[in-house]
Parts: structure tokens; C-alpha cells; sequence
């Protein structure tokens, strides 16, 4: 299987900086992957574009944020006078992760017409 963007890709043309070499493999199958699914196996490996590339790029960005991220990210109320926060459930965290994998998607692969579900 090849992935969508590889690191120069990321690196050069969609000038990220985010994750590191090493890391950049794994993230860039896991994206691979959430992509092939919502497009539903139209992207072929021989004629990858570049919103195809991107949405890989800013995808991988997003999942490796996710799995280094800090536990503040998930506050959703804080209190000030002896300090009190309440956090993000674990459900609620998940469906806020894959609204903005959907996001993500949807940006770079609306025009191009690989999320076409068909006709009703």
C-alpha cells in the first residue's frame, strides 16, 4: 500500500512541521486509510492528486495531534475563585474527533467529487 504524501510531500509542499520524520510513515497510513473509506476506493495509487495529498498531510497533522496532545485540550468549563475545571467525556471527545476528521475531509475532497455517495 502506498500512502498518499510521503515526507518530502509534507515537508516541501504542504510545508508542515508538525511531525517528525520518523513519526510521519505511520500517520500518513492511519490517514491513508480514513481517506480510502470515505471515498470509498476511487483514489488509485498511480493518480494521487494534490487535494488528495493535502487532505493526507493536514489529516496526519491532526491524528498525531491527537495522540501527543496535552490534557487541557479537553477542558470544557473552568472555574477561577478555588479553581475547578470539568473535561470533555470520552464519547463526547471521540465525536468532536471524528466531526473534525470529517471537517478535514470534506475541505479538501468536497470539489473533487471522490465523496459522491450516488444517487438516492
Amino acid at each position: 500500500m502506498t500512502n498518499y504524501a510521503d515526507y518530502e510531500y509534507y515537508t516541501g509542499t504542504y510545508k508542515g512541521a508538525v511531525i517528525d520524520a520518523a513519526s510521519f510513515n505511520q500517520y500518513a497510513r492511519k490517514a491513508t486509510q480514513i481517506i480510502k473509506l470515505h471515498a470509498f476506493g476511487r483514489i488509485l495509487d498511480l493518480d494521487i492528486s494534490d487535494e488528495v495529498k493535502m487532505c493526507c498531510c493536514e489529516l496526519a497533522e491532526h491524528l498525531y495531534k491527537q495522540d501527543n496532545k496535552e490534557h487541557e485540550d479537553d477542558i470544557q468549563s473552568e472555574k477561577k475563585g478555588e479553581w475547578s475545571a470539568a473535561y470533555v467525556s470520552g464519547k463526547e471527545a471521540e465525536d468532536i474527533n471524528e466531526r473534525k476528521i470529517r471537517e478535514i475531509i470534506y475541505n479538501w475532497l468536497a470539489m473533487t467529487g471522490l465523496l459522491y455517495r450516488g444517487c438516492c
